[in-house]
């Protein structure tokens, strides 16, 4: 008997690698051919910060544990968008700037071809039909728009390769089976994207399910049974340096319990399905906000720019239906394809709010659109059963004839109603209805499903082409400001925040959009490259950090934050144009300056310098008066915490200078001044010393926020680390001259590392015995 189909083709890594390189040069040829730079929305605000303040720590010879320039400072490790413990960010690590995002692009785009290539040759698509999977999974429209969203876009790019161990593991068990599902897997989770991950595990499901109900030997379901659990565990075992420390900052954090409007924005309105069958992206649609809103849930841009699935490849998913001899999987594709669609939808559709409410861990996941990046994979591989299913096909092409005819059609309705332009997309969909159509009539199989796949990537690579901008790598250059705010004693800047609340914007600029130029692009430059510049000329937050500042008071973005410093935060910013307040607050964050577009409200505070800018205000940096220095010593103090302290904060008594708020335990009632001084020793990333002099006991307390994860020693002996000022940590001294020191060395994070070693070691172990016990097997 002939082995299946599944078994005799299998893509190889370098003709796909080639391929994947042309469909990159012919998507983004600036980057490839020009060495210019992607940065579009959260990529120069985000994540050439984060990564940059990665490269200092390294640089530093510190632990990659925490970052201290981050709003107060965050940790690295509790926030798995850093992918801290990725190979892959390793590795950009040791490239220029102007590269390092473009290798990781190129690595997961391989990655994820190839992936989605093999897992459709595994079901049965053959060698063209694979190939078909992997361009089309690559080149679709939620995939392209991930590529700004790191995290997520290398979380999708290990989704295929985690279901084809997931298929093998519950087909055939074996050592080889396990080791292979938990390394997919476990890079999945290091890539830092829960989201993705908790979509992988659930499709996971189904197909060990499908796989283990449709098995023909039913005593091989406990050892697959077996194979898939021990591989979970193993994954979960050698990832947990990542997802342990991160479940612990979220029990601390606003995550836990996200609000409805947080979680459930960016979901796929019922209009915006039409958005599937036709490349309706903001940069094709007019701006309006009642028909942005009717497109992408919202009067800014969507979370997906593109979801454009393609309608040639549409319409070889349906003839994937017809195959009978495939047909069971092709129907179970359908379903996850429709049930991603449905769950995408969020608020707008049937399944979001039960599963959120029924399934825990829902409720800390964002933007339900983040589901179509399931039906972006489960829809090429229909494809690429359909382009199987051609020699077959029989009355099946008219009807996928008819349906891209109709998609074609919808599409452009589409566009007429937002009076928006989709290209080529209608007339590649009535090309390839044709060719379809024309199957079997004088032409050679091979040349007409060649020709239908063809217009299937070049439907696309035309809707996508433009997608993703890349700008000149001058882009990351440090604006003039940054040398007017650049520090080496310790102190912070604050950079006012207009975007987060719209609200702020309009009060203070009197325009909802802050950020956008005032000036039209200059001739040849791209309008988002434009845009960016007058960001990063302003030094939107937290883009600040990507040039070695450290700030104050951002805005939390992930909802990462300790409680204390999240109420903190929005506690300035509550209190804005409220002079008292205001200062006080910039004075207990150690914040000598202020970056700000207004003036109106900052008038205590003294102007320094004023610089023009493309968004046409001024942009003006602010010294604060008697700024507080980073660390400092106080002879007295108030027990408070949460609420209680916060109205501490505003009791106008109260003087940070010389007092300071503690969450427990005894007051210090100093009767006589204190003299006394901080000097530091050493200021690292992971590491403070600092020398004090006191002539009575006093509390020392520093700018930086307050985690349970720091251990505090004076002169050598482990002292109690105090959170102080709400949100702030402070050491207790004695009286005389002492040494402080503090080490970031959270619990979790070496708890962890040793159960990771233990589980490489058991996996090192188990892929030697599975060799040897290889070697010795007879041949068949």
């Amino acid at each position: 008997m002939a082995r299946p189909m599944a078994r005799c083709y299998r893509p190889r890594p370098l003709p796909f690698a080639l391929a994947t390189l042309l469909v990159a040069t012919l998507l983004y040829p600036s980057a490839i051919l020009r060495g210019e730079v992607f940065f579009e929305r959260d990529l120069h605000l985000d994540w050439y910060p984060r990564f940059a303040a990665l490269g200092r720590v390294v640089a530093e010879g510190a632990w990659p544990l925490w970052e201290p320039g981050l709003g107060f400072g965050q940790p690295l490790l509790g926030d798995p968008s850093m992918q801290v413990l990725y190979p892959v960010t390793w590795l950009a690590l040791a490239l220029p700037w102007g590269a390092a995002y473009t290798a990781i692009v190129l690595i997961h785009l391989l990655v994820a071809g190839l992936g989605a290539a093999r897992l459709a040759a595994r079901l049965g698509a053959g060698g063209l039909g694979s190939w078909t999977s992997g361009l089309a999974f690559v080149l679709s429209g939620p995939v392209q728009s991930a590529l700004n969203l790191w995290h997520h876009f290398a979380g999708t790019a290990w989704m295929p390769w985690v279901l084809l161990a997931v298929d093998r593991a519950s087909t055939r068990p074996s050592i080889g089976a396990t080791l292979a599902l938990a390394g997919a897997f476990g890079l999945q989770v290091l890539a830092g994207s829960a989201d993705v991950c908790a979509m992988t595990l659930a499709l996971s499901i189904v197909i060990a399910a499908a796989r283990l109900a449709a098995g023909r030997r039913r005593a091989r379901a406990l050892p697959a049974l077996v194979s898939c659990l021990a591989a979970l565990a193993l994954a979960a075992a050698l990832s947990c340096p990542l997802w342990w420390p991160a479940a612990d900052l979220v029990s601390r954090s606003a995550r836990r319990a996200l609000p409805e409007d947080v979680r459930e924005t960016w979901s796929l309105p019922a209009t915006g399905l039409a958005r599937l069958v036709a490349p309706l992206d903001p940069r094709r649609v007019p701006f309006d906000p009642e028909a942005w809103r009717r497109l992408y849930d919202r009067p800014g841009h969507p979370f997906f720019a593109s979801a454009y699935l393609g309608m040639p490849v549409l319409g070889l998913a349906c003839l994937a239906l017809f195959d009978r001899r495939r047909r069971s999987r092709a129907v179970l594709l359908a379903l996850v394809a429709l049930g991603a669609i449905v769950l995408a939808m969020g608020p707008h559709g049937p399944i979001y709010r039960p599963l959120a409410a029924l399934v825990p861990g829902v409720a800390s996941l964002r933007y339900p659109s983040k589901a179509l990046l399931m039906a972006s994979l489960a829809m090429p591989l229909l494809a690429g059963l359909g382009v199987r299913a051609l020699a077959r096909a029989g009355r099946a092409r008219a009807v996928a004839a008819a349906l891209v005819l109709a998609g074609a059609g919808a599409a452009v309705l589409a566009a007429r109603q937002f009076h928006a332009t989709i290209g080529w997309a209608p007339l590649l969909a009535v090309a390839f209805a044709l060719a379809l159509s024309l199957r079997g009539a004088r032409l050679h199989a091979g040349f007409t499903a060649l020709v239908l796949v063809a217009l299937a990537c070049v439907d696309l690579l035309a809707a996508h082409a433009s997608l993703n901008a890349t700008a000149p790598v001058g882009l990351l250059e440090p604006p003039p400001v940054v040398a007017l705010v650049r520090r080496s004693d310790g102190q912070r800047i604050h950079v006012w925040d207009y975007y987060t609340q719209p609200e702020v914007a309009e009060q203070l600029l009197g325009r909802r959009d802050p950020y956008r130029p005032a000036l039209p692009p200059a001739p040849g430059v791209d309008a988002r490259v434009w845009e960016a510049a007058a960001q990063r000329q302003v030094l939107v937050p937290p883009s600040a950090t990507f040039f070695g500042l450290e700030t104050s008071y951002d805005f939390d973005s992930r909802g990462l934050y300790a409680s204390d410093m999240h109420d903190l935060s929005f506690l300035l910013r509550r209190f804005e144009g409220v002079p008292v307040i205001q200062t006080r607050l910039l004075q207990l964050g150690a914040v000598s300056q202020v970056v700000a577009l207004h003036a109106h409200g900052l008038e205590t505070l003294r102007l320094e310098h004023e610089l023009p800018t493309l968004v046409g205000d001024s942009l003006r940096v602010f010294a604060v008066p008697d700024a507080l220095p980073r660390a400092r010593l106080v002879a007295r103090t108030r027990v408070a915490d949460h609420g209680d302290a916060i109205g501490v904060l505003l009791d106008p008594g109260f003087d940070p200078r010389v007092e300071a708020i503690v969450a427990w335990g005894q007051a210090l009632r100093a009767d006589a001044p204190l003299d006394g001084s901080v000097r530091w020793l050493e200021r690292r990333p992971d590491r403070q010393r600092l020398e004090t002099q006191a002539t009575h006991e006093a509390l020392l307390v520093l700018a930086d926020v307050y985690d349970p994860g720091w251990r505090a020693s004076v002169d050598g002996a482990a002292v109690e680390l105090v959170r102080a000022n709400l949100a702030f940590r402070a050491v207790g001294v004695p009286a005389g001259q002492h040494v402080v020191e503090l080490r970031y060395r959270p619990p979790a994070v070496i708890a962890s590392l040793g159960v990771a070693l233990g589980a490489g070691l058991v996996a090192a172990a188990l892929l030697v015995a599975s060799r040897r016990s290889a070697r010795r097997r007879p041949a068949a």
